[in-house]
């Protein structure tokens, strides 16, 4: 358990500190913090990097908001391991759009 952080050469911790602005809903700023991981992890395997984003227990324990200094309403979302894969997957094949896109044009639920 102790050399689970080490599983790549860089680690970076996500973690959120929601707005005080009343106007400002916790929820959405989760919600874009984790759209910038999304991001992140996208950019990591067009660069041909591997990347994965971490959680677990530990990640939600208190200790891990006094060691990165956050407040109380602040949260550690996860991890995000980056390193170059060890085996490379093989290129996939995409099923085109339109084989899975089905267009609406009426209000019949018929058509």
């Amino acid at each position: 358990m102790e050399e689970k952080p080490f599983r790549a050469p860089v680690v970076i911790a996500v973690a959120v500190k929601p707005s005080d602005q009343p106007k400002v809903v916790n929820l959405e700023e989760i919600g874009a913090v984790n759209a910038a991981v999304q991001n992140m992890l996208l950019a990591a395997h067009g660069l041909g990097l591997g990347a994965i984003w971490r959680t677990g227990k530990p990640t939600y324990h208190p200790k891990m908001k006094q060691l990165f200094n956050l407040r109380e309403q602040d949260e550690v979302l996860g991890f995000i391991y980056l390193g170059y894969p060890e085996v490379m997957k093989e290129k996939g094949e995409r099923t085109p759009y339109q084989k899975k896109t089905k267009w609406i044009t009426a209000d019949d639920p018929a058509s």
